[in-house]
């Protein structure tokens, strides 16, 4: 068995989003190198959608505070947030090359 283990490197600048009860997108334009994007819920779960929908409180997938995950930058620039709760979320993303 070959064991290959993936180097991500952070390119560009990190985006810290507030998630409130309008749906929102990254503003960033992320850079042409970047591959992935490492994002955390860092406060309040919210929901989020990839599809082009819009999401709610009960539609979407949900990610609660302190949930991470490295999602392609297609995946990324696709997603749109909406708080779940009654107090907004806050997600962080940094994007990454290898």
């Amino acid at each position: 068995m070959t064991l290959q283990v993936a180097v991500l490197s952070p390119v560009g600048t990190d985006e810290r989003l507030t998630v409130s009860s309008v749906a929102v997108s990254f503003a960033t334009t992320w850079p042409n190198s970047a591959t992935h994007v490492f994002v955390d819920i860092q406060d309040n779960d919210v929901m989020v959608t990839f599809d082009g929908s819009t999401p709610t409180s009960t539609n979407g997938h949900r990610f609660r505070a302190g949930d991470s995950a490295v999602w392609s930058k297609a995946t990324a620039t696709a997603a749109k947030f909406i708080r779940q709760g009654a107090s907004d979320g806050v997600v962080h993303a940094t994007p990454f090359t290898y």
